[in-house]
């Protein structure tokens, strides 16, 4: 069976899916379609996605996908039309109870639940042109802490997945700051984003045997906290470099910034 690639994506925010405000031939649209278009054609068992709308426990995670439930809607304030979005795909309780039994094997708590896919998930991957997937879709949850040991072992743990036909997609955003987003009337760019993705990007294309320890070390970035005033859509990316390993070969599939957020997106293989 073919190893399967790991990705890291930007999801964005509902509108995502307005093709005015998103148009087909736009950067991030297109960029985001070419991403779905080579899943698809991997033709992979199955997906596992893991969103920075999902935290469980501190040290404890949980997994969805024991059968098809409603999507959630976790957004606010946004046109009526958005809440009615539906993403067509299938789940496989069989790949939910693998993924649970993979972290129970490194004594980590794990619980399978009924929960449909967060808007980071289901955005992004509508947006990419995988509704109706010819392979299921669960979501696994974050760790509720900020620790980037913590997720990029979690993305170790997932590792196994890409030998069984399983495409790992870690959703987030790259720099997410939404404050300053929504807090101005201002759209220039913010001088934290691009500087921030790039220390992201040397960090991922380097010398994959240094990958992991540079992700780690975006800890000590004196503009993270500008950059990711919370973490939890940073922590996508370090679940996706402990799942990729570090004889992977990284890829930047996508590279667009937008007031104070990066839209970069990585794979790896």
């Amino acid at each position: 069976m073919t190893t399967m690639p790991v990705y890291f994506v930007s999801h964005g925010g509902p509108n995502l899916l307005d093709d005015t405000e998103y148009p087909p031939n736009g950067a991030i649209a297109s960029g985001l379609r070419a991403i779905g278009d080579e899943i698809k054609a991997l033709s992979p068992r199955g997906m596992v996605v893991v969103s920075g709308h999902w935290e469980a426990g501190a040290s404890s995670l949980q997994v969805s996908g024991i059968r098809a439930e409603p999507l959630i809607y976790d957004f606010y304030g946004f046109p009526a039309s958005y809440y009615k979005q539906q993403f067509p795909h299938t789940v496989d309780p069989q790949l939910s109870q693998r993924v649970a039994e993979l972290f129970k094997a490194q004594n980590v708590p794990i619980d399978t639940v009924a929960r449909g896919l967060d808007h980071g998930a289901w955005v992004v991957l509508k947006k990419a042109g995988l509704a109706n997937a010819p392979f299921p879709i669960i979501q696994l949850s974050l760790y509720k802490n900020e620790s980037m040991d913590m997720h990029v072992q979690l993305g170790e743990t997932l590792a196994e997945l890409k030998k069984e036909g399983i495409v790992v997609v870690g959703s987030g955003m790259a720099v997410h700051n939404l404050r300053d987003l929504f807090g101005s009337r201002s759209t220039s760019l913010r001088s934290y984003v691009e500087p921030f993705d790039k220390q992201i990007e040397q960090a991922v294309l380097g010398p994959s045997s240094e990958r992991k320890n540079g992700v780690l070390q975006l800890k000590q970035s004196k503009l993270l906290r500008q950059a990711h005033p919370t973490l939890e859509h940073l922590m996508p990316l370090h679940v996706a470099v402990g799942a990729a390993g570090d004889q992977s070969k990284a890829t930047k599939m996508l590279e667009a910034y937008q007031v104070s957020m990066s839209w970069s997106c990585y794979r790896f293989d």
